[in-house]
């Protein structure tokens, strides 16, 4: 099992190669919003830290969301170039689902992640979809969070690996968006 995982649904940008055995992980912590600028030139880095081609991979895992509207559209618009390119098997990673496996969150059933403007996005494991809730609503409190990546690669790994074994592959990869755009928001007004 060889997987490319990117994720750029955060500040932190997350480049890695997942394997049985051992992790090479190329991360740039706080990024900001120049992932467009960086992702490719990282992806290139880590094909040559670990001595590898896109061809060598088996899977390219990407998260889907939520997180930032553009780091997601980069992300995955990134990972459908090189399927183009070098077809591979998909894993899209939910950054909810991640969350809730990461040790540093202490393996909660909900996670949550700021979506600014007093809202959190929001996943619970007992079937509700993701959603939006607002900064006091109580379940939060009991919800992981995170502020970066890098807060739950622990549980991206978890996440491409579980489904690498299980054959859980995605046909596309489409990103998941819980509420419009701030530019589609700032459009209705």
């Amino acid at each position: 099992m060889k997987i490319l995982l990117i994720d750029t649904t955060t500040k932190d940008l997350v480049v890695a190669l997942v394997t049985e055995g051992k992790i090479v992980n190329c991360t740039k912590p706080k990024l900001g919003t120049r992932h467009s600028e960086s992702l490719c030139l990282t992806v290139e880095e880590l094909l040559a830290t670990a001595d590898i081609s896109l061809a060598d991979f088996d899977a390219y895992a990407c998260a889907i969301g939520p997180g930032s509207f553009t780091g997601i559209r980069i992300g995955v618009s990134t990972v459908k170039g090189y399927n183009f390119a070098c077809p591979k098997k998909l894993l899209a990673l939910n950054t909810l689902e991640a969350i809730s496996l990461s040790a540093n969150c202490g393996a909660k059933d909900s996670a949550i992640i700021d979506a600014g403007n007093g809202y959190y996005f929001a996943d619970y494991n007992n079937g509700v979809a993701p959603c939006l809730i607002s900064y006091d609503d109580p379940r939060a409190q009991s919800a992981g969070s995170v502020a970066n990546a890098t807060d739950y690669f622990d549980g991206l790994i978890a996440l491409a690996k579980r489904k690498f074994n299980c054959g859980e592959f995605d046909n596309v990869l489409e990103p998941l968006y819980i509420r419009k755009s701030q530019a589609e928001e700032l459009k209705k007004a």
